[in-house]
């Protein structure tokens, strides 16, 4: 299935490896970006819309006219700053919220949102372990409405953890990865919180399947789902990483503390999305990644 796609946060890891993917697959895609973004993706069938404000996403949904739209930007911050409040208000909600209203009112038959595990502190079904959670909780709320209202479609995929090749993000696999290769110390919670973890690559493949999924709908879709990979104690992902790559993790565990509501087991993904598994498992990628 291909057709005409709208992409928020093709800048990020995991949207940047979607718009790849889309384009590979043969999809018109159009990026929303802020003026001062760089986007490392070059093909003729993709189109940067630079907007300098949430209120010029309408006129672009209009003129693109996008069969699905993947919403993927967020400001992600693991612990904020009374400073930064307005900036997960208006990165988290309200650009979502212009985005949902343009959607809607150009009939886009695929709004396929991204959430977070870190929406279920405590393995509740809903207590957000952070501010940022709290921001995606809200925004979904929101859309709950012009699903109700305007019928608009709607599948969120709450995401893990994430690895995989090119990424910046001072993430854990990578930190691990690159302290094993530089033969660094690193200094390390008590390490018995457990990770969830899943390659980028099966992460773009749900996208796209909760796009056809919807799509293909006779009725409007309202749906969520959790997409759980591989599950490590951050002691056992240690192991891991170092026996794939044969090469020791001088890792000082209990080196630094837990963060605040430090997030000790995730919660489970009960039902996931349907015809989804994971193609890809860690130490098949860490073997690749040493080779």
């Amino acid at each position: 299935m291909t057709g005409t796609a709208l992409i928020t946060g093709a800048t990020g890891f995991i949207g940047g490896a979607l718009t790849r993917r889309l384009l590979a697959d043969g999809w018109t895609a159009h990026a929303i970006l802020r003026p001062d973004s760089v986007l490392d993706i070059e093909h003729p069938a993709l189109t940067a819309h630079r907007l300098n404000s949430a209120a010029e996403i309408a006129p672009v949904v209009n003129e693109t006219r996008p069969d699905c739209v993947f919403h993927l930007a967020s400001l992600f911050l693991a612990e904020h700053q009374p400073s930064q409040i307005n900036a997960l208000v208006e990165s988290n909600v309200t650009f979502g919220v212009h985005l949902a209203e343009a959607a809607a009112s150009a009939g886009v038959a695929a709004f396929i949102n991204t959430g977070t595990a870190w929406q279920h502190f405590e393995q509740r079904p809903y207590e957000p372990t952070n501010l940022y959670a709290a921001t995606k909780q809200a925004f979904e709320d929101i859309l709950r409405y012009y699903h109700s209202a305007h019928g608009l479609p709607c599948v969120t995929l709450r995401l893990y953890d994430t690895y995989g090749v090119g990424d910046k993000r001072r993430k854990l696999m990578q930190i691990l990865i690159d302290t094993a290769q530089s033969g660094a110390v690193i200094e390390m919670s008590p390490g018995d919180q457990i990770v969830d973890l899943s390659h980028v690559d099966d992460i773009v493949s749900a996208f796209l399947l909760a796009a056809q999924r919807t799509r293909e709908s006779q009725t409007p879709l309202w749906e969520s789902f959790l997409l759980s990979g591989e599950r490590y104690s951050v002691k056992a992902l240690v192991e891991v990483v170092a026996q794939a790559l044969d090469k020791p993790i001088a890792a000082s565990f209990g080196g630094r503390p837990y963060r605040a509501r430090e997030v000790m087991e995730p919660i489970a993904a009960t039902e996931q999305l349907p015809g989804w598994t994971r193609q890809t498992d860690i130490r098949s990628y860490l073997r690749q990644t040493g080779d």
